[in-house]
């Protein structure tokens, strides 16, 4: 298994749950991906901020084989 981490920051009001403001996230870090992985599996930590903050910084996962 390989992992690659993503640091990414997201505005805390673009959505109404913590799960959506994740899911944000992790599509920021798809797109930042050089290497497109099928299947990988996708986790998003929050690091600093809560919803409705200025930004919200998770740390994203993926996992790939």
């Amino acid at each position: 298994m390989k992992y690659d981490y993503y640091v990414v920051a997201v505005p805390g009001d673009c959505a109404d749950t913590l799960a959506e403001l994740a899911d944000v996230a992790i599509n920021e870090a798809r797109e930042r991906a050089r290497l497109y992985a099928i299947p990988a599996e996708w986790l998003a930590v929050v690091i600093r901020g809560e919803i409705g903050d200025c930004n919200v910084t998770f740390r994203v996962r993926r996992k790939r084989r």
